[in-house]
């Protein structure tokens, strides 16, 4: 795939782009500059992230993100040469608000959801039920899709381990609704909330009430409202549920597989694109971050270990010499300059090496394989990320 073609798949084409690949190689830098260019383009732009740093904010030069998008001021897009009609925001997940919010649509009328917002169990578990941070981000994402504020929303995963919970969590919830355990624990709730917990079956009423006793709060009549109140939302979490899910694997949300040129992380790679094929993920191109490139691309040259040596240390020598005045030790400089490039010569044929592989993989499925050289300092402004822009898309139109 060419860079026009992938430019066109995750610029212009889906209203989502997602970015994945293990941590610390710098998904976010890649998302907020995916994001910037796309505004270049003209689009209506989010970046969200559900990643707890807070990279993305200092990057882009606003103070905090919150749960609600925070637009670039049009000064600062105009300085990147984003056209009036293009714009750029960006937000932090907030999954307890997102969750919040999801139980106040699905609740049946104002005094369920108060019973279930106000519930000691919901109160307490909210943060830490199965799924519910990855839901919460994916129901995130399928609100604003709905928006017509936006034209693209790009997303930052978290780091691999946790990426596949991201994409899973759809899945997991329906699994989780059609379960054994909830059916166990919802019909006997239903019969408690109005005969008493005397119909509980033995084994489950003696284990609430081991629980009660430890928490110290009334954990059977809790655990009963929750039930009663959840189930019925049941239903519309499994229809949504179901839209995110369909909306992930269509064709308007394209993946991108962001790697560093290292050899853990090519591996971790390489198994996380295998998980991405078995799910069956549509995944537009890979992009290897601070890649070691030598100057004005191609192969570096053979540095001569041989007689050769001795004649092209000379005429380096006598060149600075000749630029920097007698009295400049021209040859050390010369062993220095020839020493320092060899060594960078071996490290861009070594991350050469260690990503054929992922880029045959990549490149035999049709899909783009871009390479971001290292900058020297760290990437931190906004500057810096139309940089990074700049050499994933430089080639297209």
């Amino acid at each position: 795939m060419s860079a026009p073609e992938f430019a066109q798949r995750t610029l212009l084409k889906p209203r989502i782009v997602v970015c994945v690949g293990c941590g610390g190689v710098g998904k976010t830098t890649i998302a907020a500059a995916i994001g910037i260019e796309a505004a270049r383009r003209g689009r209506r732009v989010l970046v969200l992230t559900i990643d707890p740093a807070r990279r993305l904010a200092d990057a882009l030069g606003l103070r905090a993100l919150g749960n609600q998008p925070q637009p670039i001021p049009r000064p600062t897009l105009t300085r990147l040469e984003v056209p009036d009609q293009g714009n750029l925001s960006a937000m932090m997940l907030d999954m307890k608000r997102t969750f919040d919010d999801l139980v106040e649509r699905f609740a049946d009328g104002p005094e369920a959801r108060d019973r279930i917002l106000e519930n000691p169990i919901y109160r307490h578990a909210s943060d830490a039920l199965a799924g519910s941070v990855e839901y919460s981000a994916m129901e995130k994402v399928y609100e604003v899709y709905g928006d017509a504020e936006f034209d693209l929303i790009v997303v930052d995963t978290p780091p691999a381990e946790h990426a596949l919970d991201f994409l899973e969590a759809p899945q997991r919830l329906l699994e989780f609704l059609d379960s054994r355990l909830v059916q166990v624990l919802i019909h006997p709730a239903f019969a408690a909330g109005r005969f008493g917990f005397r119909l509980f079956e033995r084994g489950a009423r003696r284990v609430l009430q081991l629980i009660e006793r430890l928490t110290g709060f009334g954990f059977l009549e809790d655990i009963s409202e929750f039930l009663l109140a959840f189930e019925g939302m049941a239903r519309g979490f499994r229809e949504r549920a179901e839209k995110v899910r369909t909306l992930l694997l269509g064709p308007e949300t394209a993946f991108v597989l962001v790697a560093g040129p290292g050899r853990e992380s090519q591996s971790q790679a390489l198994e996380f694109l295998d998980r991405l094929e078995a799910f069956g993920v549509p995944l537009s191109g890979t992009l290897i971050n601070r890649v070691r490139v030598w100057p004005e691309g191609g192969d570096p040259p053979k540095i001569p270990n041989d007689e050769h040596a001795d004649v092209e240390l000379a005429n380096l020598a006598k060149a600075l010499a000749s630029g920097e005045g007698p009295d400049f030790p021209a040859e050390a400089a010369a062993r220095a300059a020839i020493a320092a490039a060899t060594g960078y010569a071996e490290l861009v044929r070594r991350d050469a090496r260690s990503t054929q592989e992922l880029r045959e993989r990549s490149e035999g499925h049709g899909r783009y394989w871009g390479q971001i050289p290292e900058f020297s300092g760290d990437v931190h402004d906004l500057d810096g990320l139309a940089r990074i822009a700049d050499a994933i898309f430089r080639t297209a139109p």
